[in-house]
């Protein structure tokens, strides 16, 4: 995922839809249990008490807003680049931060592409597609908040400042 742009930040765009992805997926987690309701009560035709239809509802929208919000993100890394990543980082760190990060896109990619059509088809298989990614998606976002602490106390690098909103912090 590297552009032939450097930049010393990124854009504010791109902070501000890190920082949304991250609480849209913390929404998802929280209704996972809803939709899997929902689903199963719609595929079956049965009666579905109204928190459950909310929160069912607000499973596809908010699993939308990630792919929306991912897309976007990717776009703006390729067209205003991203900063190098620091210098003090070993090889290895370096080569496990972008592979997770190539990862994470595809699976926050997939994810929501999966959930709709099998939404939209009502298959039954892809709902199951979509929620094997579940596990994978919270192991690689618990790997990427590790290497962001790695960064911060252990390489002693600037590259967790750099994604807190309102930071401009040179490489």
């Amino acid at each position: 995922m590297s552009t032939t742009v450097s930049r010393a930040h990124w854009t504010g765009l791109n902070v501000f839809l890190h920082w949304t992805i991250v609480v849209l997926i913390i929404g998802q987690w929280i209704e996972g249990e809803y939709m899997i309701a929902f689903w199963d009560g719609t595929l079956e035709g049965k009666a579905l008490d109204q928190t459950t239809v909310l929160l069912g509802y607000s499973h596809i929208v908010l699993g939308t807003l990630v792919l929306a919000a991912a897309a976007v993100r990717l776009l703006d890394r390729f067209v205003n680049g991203r900063p190098p990543h620091p210098e003090g980082e070993p090889t290895w760190a370096s080569t496990l931060a972008k592979v997770t990060h190539v990862l994470i896109y595809v699976v926050l990619l997939v994810m929501p592409v999966l959930g709709l059509a099998a939404w939209f088809t009502g298959n039954d298989d892809l709902a199951g597609y979509h929620t094997f990614f579940w596990n994978p998606l919270l192991a690689l976002i618990g790997l990427h908040v590790v290497g962001a602490l790695a960064q911060h106390f252990w390489f002693k690098t600037g590259a967790l400042k750099r994604m807190l909103p309102g930071v401009r912090h040179a490489s």
